[in-house]
């Protein structure tokens, strides 16, 4: 399966994040993406765009990410449309 390549949101062009709005990925290709993500602790921005290969064609995933209270630590995590929470030892 091919690689897929990750950037800041800034990086990333309106009409691609529109065409791709409407794409719901399946697990593995959530998965797929996940394996991808920088390590949000270094991260400098609030959102990263991963880009998969699905059927030939680019698709572009935006996580965002957020701080997760975990007694009395705080650490990044990444979030996927505010609704799946990627700890590290997923990726």
């Amino acid at each position: 399966m091919p690689r897929s390549s990750l950037s800041s949101s800034s990086d990333s062009s309106r009409s691609q994040r529109s065409e791709s709005s409407k794409f719901i990925p399946n697990m593995a290709q959530l998965q797929l993406a996940i394996k991808d993500l920088p390590d949000p602790e270094v991260w400098s921005e609030m959102t990263c765009v991963v880009a998969i290969l699905v059927e030939k064609k680019q698709k572009l995933l935006e996580f965002t990410r957020k701080r997760i209270n975990r007694g009395e630590h705080s650490p990044y995590r990444w979030v996927y449309q505010g609704r799946v929470l990627i700890r590290k030892r997923d990726s």
